[in-house]
């Protein structure tokens, strides 16, 4: 039941003022009612992400750690057992198996206090409690609603290597996704379909009139690490996953400083809304659309940044109830991406695993009506 938002929302803690050699100090599980509490006790601050799997039912929590203390745990109504491995050197990556369907409530980090050390909680909730929140306005057999964004455009001519702009390639693989999803049956819409500058916030409006179920912005990005390559996908949160998330936020979000627009008060948008439910299982949808992307751009054996999946707090993103996706399709400032992005057969590849993505998405919410 409500396949589409069982994807968590990463949350992510800053990197300032970690230690060199944090420790999963120990791992507690507690029940209550119908919350299945995970905690995580800790000696140190320490990065971590959360998402849920429905097929074989698991929660999946990946922490920045270095050391991991060996821990039994006990079974709860929802918890049958814990796998504990590694994707990346620092980082631990524990797989708890699930008895059935289930949605991450709170995902949060906790401070050491006098006598309590640093803590992970996540709260889990069967999906069979889950209340209804769906949007039923629209009727059943409705079609299946996507925005296009293209990043960029007009005076804003996003990354620039040479005579080559950003605001164009994504303009030109704008276009093409729209063909690849219309070709699916699906209403597509974009937010530009000329060079023309468009406002962030106004870019959000324009997936809400249109009435959405779905919001896409393409970029293109530029580092100054030039070996640096490959696709990724952004998707919301209030703390940036890792420096490299911040600064492009913040570079993308100074966009509409060019027209003299005040961002703070976008912020204030929806700054009140931020913990409602409907908001949170919106960035839950969209961390599970962002996994799956992931995924299938790896099975087609296209090149992915490191840690593919990343959050920041992009202002485009910030839709209330609409889940949104940044992709960022490769990086001008590396000659081989630059090379395959400026080719239409190698772009369409990466476009076409988003147009498979999205058919998925949309099948698997389909089925709850």
């Amino acid at each position: 039941m409500y396949k589409y938002i069982l994807s968590s929302l990463i949350i992510l803690i800053s990197h300032c003022c970690f230690s060199k050699d944090i420790i999963i100090k120990n791992i507690r599980l507690s029940e209550n009612s119908s919350v299945n509490r995970i905690v995580l006790d800790l000696n140190s601050e320490a990065p971590f992400s959360s998402f849920i799997l429905d097929n074989k039912p698991r929660l999946v929590i990946d922490v920045e750690a270095q050391k991991i203390k060996k821990v039994k745990i006990k079974e709860t109504s929802l918890i049958i057992g814990l796998r504990i491995g590694n994707t990346d050197p620092g980082v631990f990556r524990l797989v708890f198996d699930l008895k059935k369907g289930a949605y991450i409530k709170k995902s949060f980090f906790l401070k050491k206090t006098d006598d309590k050390p640093n803590r992970i909680v996540i709260d889990l909730v069967s999906t069979e409690k889950k209340p209804n929140i769906l949007n039923n306005k629209k009727k059943v057999n409705d079609k299946f609603i996507i925005t296009i964004d293209p990043g960029h455009g007009g005076v804003d001519p996003g990354a620039i290597n040479k005579k080559t702009r950003e605001k164009n390639i994504a303009l030109i693989a704008g276009l093409e996704l729209k063909k690849i999803l219309e070709s699916y049956g699906y209403k597509v819409y974009l937010t530009r379909k000329v060079d023309k500058f468009i406002s962030l916030s106004m870019r959000r409006k324009i997936a809400k009139k249109n009435e959405s179920d779905l919001f896409i912005s393409i970029h293109i990005d530029s580092v100054n690490n030039k070996a640096t390559r490959g696709t990724s996908v952004y998707t919301l949160s209030e703390r940036a996953s890792d420096r490299v998330a911040a600064k492009l936020a913040e570079r993308e979000n100074k966009v509409d400083i060019i027209a003299g627009i005040n961002l703070e008060e976008v912020d204030n948008e929806v700054a009140s809304i931020l913990l409602d439910l409907t908001r949170r299982d919106t960035k839950n949808a969209s961390a599970g659309i962002a996994e799956k992307l992931v995924k299938k751009v790896k099975s087609k054996g296209l090149r992915l940044l490191r840690r593919p999946h990343r959050q920041a707090g992009f202002a485009v993103l910030k839709s209330p109830d609409i889940p949104s996706i940044l992709v960022e399709l490769g990086f001008l400032s590396n000659l081989s991406d630059l090379k395959l992005l400026k080719n239409k057969k190698n772009r369409m590849r990466i476009l076409k695993s988003i147009g498979e993505v999205v058919y998925e998405y949309a099948e698997d919410r389909r089925k709850l009506y």
